[in-house]
């Protein structure tokens, strides 16, 4: 009785079909990650430079404030001159005057200064926002595209799958248990062809006797190396 392996080789077939058909659906939302990556990082960027211009924000109202005190202190200073009736306490309070005074010019410069700074931070928030809206609508575009890639890959499985147990209905339970378990450990390739003495799935020799037993066709063999099915096809006894 001749073994025929055709069924099986179609088997196969579809299920590589299957396998890459996976790999393709496991791949597909690596854009979409990298998408959500980057807007985080963009939203993480914009949450420090925030928490950056809160801080001046903060700063530059504590030195206004020890603006306005030491600006009511110059006030009282500048009232009591009138009154002073010592030079030594004249120079002494002229002193404090001249102390706040650069006080006060330092402070107005720091405050410029984190004005500055703050403007530049606002600058810096207007350009992450646009581009983290960009890198927004581009998620969502990618969401949607992804969204009907996998709806087909599974469309396309389902109906592949629908092929296999129907070509599977034709094959000996026997040879499709071996196959199966040959496919998971051999990467999917499970039935291999032999050509001029050599086994294409792991490119090793076939013994003499057991090429002989291969062309004769009347059982499943296995190579002895990877332990795969094998068969040779009519053309390829002909080469030989």
């Amino acid at each position: 009785m001749k073994i025929d392996l055709e069924p099986v080789l179609a088997i196969q077939e579809v299920d590589l079909a299957i396998r890459d058909l996976a790999v393709e659906k496991e791949k597909a939302p690596e854009r979409l990650n990298a998408l959500e990556a980057l807007l985080s990082e963009r939203e993480a960027e914009l949450v420090v430079l925030d928490e950056r211009r809160r801080e001046l924000q903060r700063k530059k109202t504590e030195i206004e404030d020890e603006l306005e005190l030491d600006q009511i202190r110059h006030g009282k200073s500048q009232a009591k001159l009138t009154s002073i009736k010592t030079n030594r306490e004249y120079q002494a309070l002229l002193k404090e005057i001249d102390e706040i005074k650069k006080t006060n010019k330092a402070r107005e410069d720091e405050i410029l200064a984190i004005l500055e700074e703050i403007d530049g931070i606002a600058a810096q928030m207007d350009e992450k926002r646009k581009m983290s809206e960009e890198t927004r609508k581009e998620r969502d575009a990618e969401k949607r595209r992804l969204h009907g890639l996998l709806a087909e890959i599974d469309e396309k499985i389902a109906s592949l799958q629908k092929e296999r147990d129907e070509k599977a209905a034709s094959v000996r339970k026997d040879i499709l248990a071996r196959y199966d378990f040959l496919r998971q450990k051999r990467g999917g390739l499970a039935v291999v062809e032999v050509r001029q003495s050599i086994c294409t799935g792991c490119n090793m020799n076939i013994p003499p006797q057991l090429y002989n037993e291969l062309l004769r066709n009347d059982k499943v063999l296995f190579c002895p190396t990877c332990q795969r099915i094998i068969y040779t096809r009519s053309e390829a006894i002909q080469e030989d």
